[in-house]
């Protein structure tokens, strides 16, 4: 009896967060759709949050969390991002060989919201008591920084390996381009250099005006291939042998990338993390809690301009046979993989004995899919209605992710 009330009362806490979040969003789509916010802002907005706020808050979140000791300890969730996202691709990718389904449902399959969603679910646990049960010292707070960290370093793994994968796979279909030009067209003007498209969950890439990428001759599509003029800096000749690869290191960059070697920078070299990241530090005061601030903005703004884009960009139905299969792996199969997952491999000595690990390797590979197939359809240049339509539907659908928390939390009460 006592362990079915927890669970109830788990399940409720949870769904209270799942809805918390579903508000956040629903936020944005009424203030687009009331027409406070234009496509144009939504876009800026989005891209400050990635370019700016994301980073300070991988900066100040993960960098106390990335010392030896604990990356000796907290491996497992990287490796797991990346096995369970590979999974999901391959299960996409079998669907629709089998299914006839559009390419974009294998990304749809295989990409869940890895920053402000599960972040935004975590605070939201915190605030309705549901994390407590994962703590064993009674300080919330340091548990909630530590998932904030691990969930982040999660989301760093996951980013590079869908922004090599997501814009080949999605140009395979139907490709209505807005130009006449061919995809190998691009030819910056002078000075101009169009970055890798480099946003996790989404943001706009390409310039607010169209009529702006005509007159400089810029195809946007080419924003998602590496730099191609990039300036001659007259290297010095003892280290010509090095400009190629750097230059091709660089073009793969993001500032969330960056963001995160600087975190790892600050966490792994003792002087500096003693100097930033510590409270008592002498650069905390002014430095740190200025990039902490900044941080703090990204979770709640993401989420809100996650529903802002839906209302923005304009959907058609996905297609029954397409949403079913797209919802099915990302709310049923990938959570019921993460669970049996952790039920047959926690406990046993190979990873690190953490009931918050453990929480979290089920949560890592479930919910909606990421705002980004939006945005990666749009610089591709095929029709982005449908992968809307698809997106509204999970997002709607995202306090399933109650269910999700509630089954987690027992079985890593099992397994404790």
């Amino acid at each position: 009896m006592s362990s079915e009330h927890t669970v109830f009362q788990t399940f409720l806490g949870a769904l209270e967060g799942a809805g918390s979040v579903l508000l956040t969003c629903f936020a944005g789509y009424i203030v687009a759709r009331r027409g406070l916010l234009d496509h144009s802002t939504v876009k800026q907005v989005s891209k400050l949050c990635t370019t700016l706020f994301l980073p300070c808050l991988l900066i100040v979140q993960m960098g106390p969390e990335l010392s030896v000791s604990s990356l000796s300890r907290y491996w497992i969730i990287p490796l797991w991002g990346l096995i369970s996202t590979a999974i999901a691709h391959l299960i996409g990718w079998a669907g629709q060989r089998l299914l006839h389904l559009k390419h974009w449902t294998i990304i749809a399959c295989g990409r869940p919201n890895s920053n402000a969603l599960p972040l935004l679910l975590l605070q939201s646990l915190e605030s309705t008591g549901v994390l407590s049960q994962l703590s064993d010292d009674g300080d919330l707070k340091r548990v909630l920084n530590r998932a904030k960290s691990l969930l982040l370093l999660n989301a760093i793994v996951q980013q590079v390996i869908t922004f090599q994968l997501a814009p080949s796979v999605l140009r395979l279909d139907d490709g209505q381009h807005k130009s006449d030009a061919g995809p190998g067209t691009l030819r910056p003007g002078p000075g101009r250099i169009l970055p890798v498209a480099q946003d996790e969950e989404r943001v706009g890439l390409l310039d607010d005006s169209e009529d702006q990428e005509e007159a400089d001759g810029i195809n946007g599509r080419g924003a998602l291939q590496p730099i191609q003029d990039m300036p001659d800096y007259r290297w010095p000749r003892h280290l010509e042998f090095a400009k190629k690869p750097l230059l091709t290191v660089w073009t793969y960059m993001s500032p969330p990338l960056i963001g995160a070697i600087i975190a790892l920078i600050f966490g792994l070299i003792p002087p500096l993390r003693e100097t930033f990241l510590d409270e008592d530090g002498t650069m905390f005061p002014a430095i740190t809690q200025s990039v902490k601030n900044l941080g703090e903005l990204f979770v709640v703004l993401q989420t809100f301009t996650v529903g802002a884009e839906l209302a923005l960009v304009p959907s058609s139905s996905p297609g029954v046979l397409q949403t079913v299969w797209v919802l099915s792996i990302r709310f049923l199969v990938m959570p019921a993989l993460s669970v049996l997952f952790v039920f047959l491999t926690a406990g046993k000595g190979w990873y690190v004995d953490d009931r918050l690990v453990w929480f979290l390797l089920v949560l890592i590979p479930a919910g909606p899919s990421a705002m980004l197939l939006v945005n990666v359809a749009e610089l591709v240049d095929i029709d982005q209605g449908p992968i809307a339509g698809c997106l509204t539907i999970a997002y709607l659908l995202s306090p399933l992710m109650a269910l999700v928390c509630s089954i987690g939390l027992a079985v890593v009460d099992a397994k404790s």
